[in-house]
């Protein structure tokens, strides 16, 4: 396996990691996973351009999954927030 390869394959394994801990909302994985992750896919754009074009299209679907994945629970968090503020009010009512 030559070096242009191994590099799609690890950049497509990597961002697979990060889109399977999204799904798992496992927040603090994908931040550690996500941290180097833009200049590490960058410095193989400069070594290899054009001949990563398939693979930074897999990649592009992986983000928009892990942005799908962030925006619903940004949305459960926003609905519980809600919900938690709502029930302060009443026990604020109530022990009023």
């Amino acid at each position: 396996m030559n070096t242009l390869e191994q590099t799609k394959l690890q950049l497509l394994s990597h961002s697979k990691n990060m889109v399977n801990a999204a799904q798992q909302s496992d927040w603090e994985r994908l931040s550690v996973l996500e941290n180097g992750w833009l200049r590490r896919l960058q410095m193989s754009i400069e070594l290899y351009g054009d001949e990563l074009m398939q693979t930074g299209q897999e990649i592009v679907k992986d983000s928009q999954q892990i942005q799908a994945c962030i925006e619903r629970k940004q949305k459960t968090l926003s609905k519980e927030f809600g919900q938690n503020t709502k029930n302060i009010s009443s026990i604020k009512s109530y022990l009023a």
